[in-house]
């Protein structure tokens, strides 16, 4: 559906988007205070033949009216008020809500956030409403196009976390903000975004304690013929390599999964792979199943975007981390822990053949062989790069016993796409979440001392870069007293290297660029380190990163090792064998056709 975008039929057509994902999610009943700002949505409520709308003048007993529908019902109900104190008026309400665990979905309509704090008429921050009360708050801006493609995605997911997709039920919110006109002048209401088929919501749930709904998720899977088991970080392990072998699916593993090799179905370049033109004609998965956070690899999501969009080949179920999906794209979310699907699998599969198709499986296995080779090759002719060699070097070097934390930038990045394939994969962490730089060496401290207490036969490495190493030196002084054996591996590059990956080293003034962006820090980490008591050693070389690593083991003595890299050396390394791996890739796409 193509609309021609103006503010007022924007407006109309993202109230009624809105509201029809709601009915398409379960909610039958909607409260409606009088308001201004709220029109767009409460001629949506009013219009739709599914949802019983009552006008009810007082916001607090339209909340509490709510509250005892959706307790009898048992389903979520809608609550909406203008912009103002009027959603203010909802607080005790929802308090009650939250502590009962009673599913309500409130709809608050808002300013647009340019009023926020210019002494505009009703305009409150409605972001700091209701406390700790809310299982999820989402802000929607109706004048924003470039957003409506994940709008039932949004809506679709508060839906399914108010009916208790993290655990509990209870309150969520969409706050809505409307630009004036706020409707157009047309009699007709302009009809909502294009959703699923058949009227279901953009998103389903499979609860896995249920045992007959875990069967029927477990038949569904084994009756795939061309399936993709995508893995990020996750704690259940074991449950993962058993649905790798029980479905016998090629496998996408991210280094903190705490999979990687141990399942022969593992492969670990899928940034590579998924880099490659048109490399999903050949791979094409039917059914994706994505367990445990997302990964870093933006060519992965982009992929999987082409894949799973609306009329792409591809159903993209997600498991894990309360309902996270990037892309908007997902059919559903498998709740609780996936050994409940093992086991389903397990008694399925003695009943049921498995259904994968053996060319598909080693057309994966080709991909990752052809990488890896082309890595290899580069590695062993000196031509990959200090920082890449860096990532591959502390795979090889350390064990299962091990701990390795890595930085969450270019380090993590590098160890992502470019470590090579191991049978003996240390356990990999980083600060993931918010995906910054801050406190890493701290981070790494705090896991290094837990980590020594569950596998004292283990040692513990942290690898990042000389900003985030600045960032956070102040945590030196502590470092050198703990009492673990540790290595801190700082690639030394003089300031972000990341950046010269990324668009703005091609776009900005070389000037600009590292002013803003290149930052050097133009500090001796070397003096900065002992100043603080360190040991610290200097190298150029990323083979020493093995021999640092055996110095650990044999001593015990905590250490650091600086590791020289410039920052043009390592993105024509980059450059280089993105280059080499297209090529590699390509021959084998050419040769299936």
């Amino acid at each position: 559906m193509q609309v021609e975008f103006d503010e007022a039929l924007g407006n109309q057509v993202v109230a009624a988007t809105i509201v029809d994902e709601l009915y398409r999610s379960g909610v039958r009943t909607a409260t409606i205070s009088p308001g201004s700002r709220s029109t767009p949505l409460a001629l949506a409520l009013a219009a739709h033949p599914g949802i019983d709308s009552r006008v009810i003048l007082d916001e607090r007993a339209a909340a509490f009216f709510a509250l005892g529908a959706a307790k009898a019902s048992g389903r979520p109900v809608a609550i909406l008020t203008t912009s103002g104190t009027a959603a203010t008026e909802l607080t005790p309400a929802v308090t009650e809500a939250a502590l009962s665990q009673v599913p309500l979905v409130i709809l608050s309509a808002d300013r647009p956030l340019e009023l926020y704090g210019s002494g505009a008429a009703q305009t409150i921050d409605q972001s700091v409403l209701y406390g700790g009360s809310l299982l999820l708050r989402r802000l929607i801006d109706a004048g924003a196009p470039s957003s409506w493609k994940r709008l039932r995605a949004v809506v679709s997911h508060a839906l399914l976390a108010a009916g208790g997709l993290s655990g509990s039920r209870g309150p969520v919110q969409l706050n809505v903000s409307f630009r004036e006109p706020l409707i157009s002048r047309g009699s007709d209401l302009p009809g909502a975004l294009p959703g699923r088929a058949d009227g279901r919501p953009w998103y389903e749930a499979v609860d896995l304690a249920d045992p007959r709904a875990a069967k029927r998720m477990a038949r569904s899977l084994l009756e795939v013929r061309r399936g993709l088991l995508i893995v990020g970080e996750a704690e259940r392990d074991e449950a993962v390599f058993a649905l790798s072998e029980l479905l016998g699916w090629p496998t996408w593993v991210d280094p903190r999964s705490g999979l990687v090799r141990r399942s022969r179905l593992a492969f670990t370049h899928q940034d590579a792979v998924a880099r490659v033109a048109d490399v999903e004609k050949l791979l094409a998965p039917e059914f994706v199943l994505y367990l445990g956070r997302p990964q870093a690899s933006r060519a992965l999501s982009e992929m999987l975007a082409r894949l799973a969009a609306p009329g792409g080949p591809t159903t993209l179920w997600r498991g894990g981390d309360c309902g996270k999906d990037p892309e908007g794209l997902a059919t559903g979310f498998l709740l609780g822990p996936p050994d409940r699907l093992v086991a389903a699998l397990t008694e399925l599969e003695l009943e049921t053949e498995v259904a994968i198709e053996a060319d598909y499986v080693q057309a994966f296995a080709a991909l990752d062989g052809a990488c890896e080779k082309v890595i290899a090759d580069m590695e062993s002719t000196g031509q990959l790069g200090v920082e890449i060699e860096v990532s591959r070097r502390l795979v090889e070097s350390l064990g299962e016993a091990d701990l390795l934390f890595s930085a969450a930038s270019m380090p993590m990045r590098d160890l992502e796409f470019y470590a090579g394939p191991s049978d003996d994969y240390p356990r990999v962490l980083e600060n993931r979440g918010a995906n910054g730089i801050d406190g890493t060496i701290a981070s790494f401290a705090g896991a290094a001392v837990a980590h020594a207490l569950v596998r004292p036969d283990g040692i513990s490495v942290l690898v990042l870069g000389d900003l985030a190493f600045v960032y956070d030196a102040s945590f030196l002084k502590e470092l050198a007293r703990i009492e673990a054996p540790l290595l801190v591996v700082v690639i030394d590059n003089g300031g972000g290297g990341i950046f010269s990956l990324l668009s703005q080293r091609r776009l900005a003034p070389a000037e600009t660029f590292e002013a803003l962006f290149g930052t050097p820090h133009g500090l001796d980490l070397v003096a900065l380190a002992q100043a603080y008591g360190m040991s610290v050693s200097i190298s150029e070389e990323a083979s020493e990163v093995g021999a640092a690593i055996s110095k650990l083991r044999e001593d015990g003595r905590k250490r650091i090792l600086v590791v020289r890299s410039d920052r043009d050396a390592n993105l024509e390394a980059h450059v280089r064998l993105s280059s080499l791996l297209s090529e590699a890739m390509s021959e084998i796409l050419v040769a299936d056709e």
